[in-house]
């Protein structure tokens, strides 16, 4: 690594150099003469293989992103090898040979890696600047020029009996650099269409679940428009509905998005061949388009129909919850109406034991009042001109009775409404 002068460009960013070499990243291999490509793709659950150290620290390797990308001499070969996100590639090349079976140092190598291989393929670079064609590629191969026709590929797109699927690359006019590019978009184009069809078993779980998943959420939407209430038993139905939804959903696209985006690398890549037509053969980009992307097209209505569901089951949510709330509404409006007339019974109850308050107290105030008279008069003190007026006091006792006591409700009254006030 160049040992820059921090001086002159000032202190680095610590992600600088790993985002620069970026552009270096994964490196082609270049080909002179014909040769044989071998290629696997190796995936390992939900993440790419490991890296032996062996293959690290081979002579002579040239590596990047700390040896997750790497090219080195093997065994009278070249191998690469490239670390993925999910999945890990092998690539070997040794001289042409015509046996179907690879190498037997790639054979070993393999057998170091965990995981399960996903593409194999073997490309087959042979000259031909004389317009020489292997009488192997008959009738049933597809074919294109590429490169604007300074190269030829034809494949029948089949496993072979060693399961390697084989490209037939007849070099026209590609120098070592451009063959090497056009090897690898080849690789690349095999190795992310099955990445991308890995979410074929998926879709066809989703759609297998919409349908118990649409039954149930049918259910409840009856339910809903036959009864006027919400039971306990429609809540938990959503509730469980919903939660199922969501985490079938969390796992299914995290695969679905996935398939999109290495559908477009093959998209890519297959535009970069630059194809040209070959007589009396069916363009490999035609050929992948027509067998590919109805795949592809599948996976995406899968996503789009959990997508959908995943709305319906939100808006049922959304409905059970605004009658539910309809509901407390209603019970509490019927709550509020019975207080109200319970508060207005009280109301009474308590004007008439005001009523009855009054003329016991004026009842007890007069009886006091000519108990008075009596005992004065008992003293000797002459009162019978006082008893004539013991009737006009009865009425003035009453009001004064009445009023003192309605000014002790009113002052409470107010008391209570004022905010604040001590209860």
């Amino acid at each position: 690594m160049i040992d820059l002068d921090t001086h002159l460009i000032g202190p680095e960013h610590p992600l600088r150099r790993e985002l620069h070499d970026e552009l270096h990243a994964r490196p082609s291999l270049y080909f002179d003469g014909d040769i044989d490509v071998w290629h696997l793709a190796i995936v390992d659950g939900e993440a790419a293989p490991a890296v032996p150290e062996r293959l690290r620290k081979l002579a002579a390797a040239s590596g990047t992103g700390n040896g997750r990308h790497g090219i080195a001499d093997f065994e009278g070969g070249r191998i690469k090898w490239e670390l993925h996100t999910e999945f890990l590639t092998l690539t070997y090349t040794t001289a042409a040979a015509d046996a179907c079976s690879p190498p037997p140092a790639f054979a070993r190598l393999r057998r170091e890696f965990a995981g399960q291989t996903v593409t194999a393929v073997r490309v087959i670079v042979r000259n031909g600047k004389d317009g020489v064609v292997a009488q192997k590629t008959g009738a049933a191969f597809v074919a294109s020029e590429v490169g604007g026709g300074d190269a030829e590929v034809h494949s029948d797109f089949r496993l072979n009996e060693a399961g390697f699927l084989e490209f037939f690359l007849f070099n026209r006019n590609l120098n070592d650099y451009r063959t090497g590019r056009m090897v690898r978009r080849l690789l690349e184009i095999e190795t992310y269409r099955m990445m991308a069809l890995l979410a074929v078993p998926m879709a066809r779980e989703t759609i297998q679940n919409l349908g118990a998943f649409d039954r149930r959420l049918d259910l409840v939407v009856r339910h809903m428009q036959s009864t006027a209430k919400v039971d306990k038993a429609l809540l938990v139905e959503v509730t469980k509905l919903s939660s199922e939804v969501l985490n079938f959903s969390a796992r299914a696209r995290h695969r679905f998005g996935a398939t999109k985006a290495y559908a477009e690398l093959v998209a890519s890549r297959m535009a970069e061949l630059r194809e040209g037509r070959v007589a009396q053969r069916q363009r490999i980009g035609t050929f992948i388009d027509r067998r590919f992307q109805p795949a592809v097209r599948s996976i995406a209505a899968a996503e789009r129909r959990l997508d959908e569901l995943g709305e319906r089951v939100r808006l049922a949510g959304d409905l059970l919850r605004t009658t539910v709330q309809v509901q407390l509404e209603d019970q509490n409006a019927s709550l509020l109406a019975s207080v109200e007339e319970r508060t207005r019974a009280q109301v009474h109850i308590q004007q008439a034991v005001e009523g009855f308050s009054v003329l016991a107290i004026t009842y007890y105030a007069i009886g006091l009042f000519k108990v008075c008279l009596d005992s004065l008069q008992t003293l000797g003190a002459d009162m019978h001109f006082l008893k004539p007026a013991l009737a006009l006091v009865v009425p003035l006792v009453l009001f004064t009775v009445w009023r003192a006591v309605r000014h002790v409700r009113t002052s409470i009254t107010s008391q209570l409404r004022t905010p604040g006030s001590p209860h």
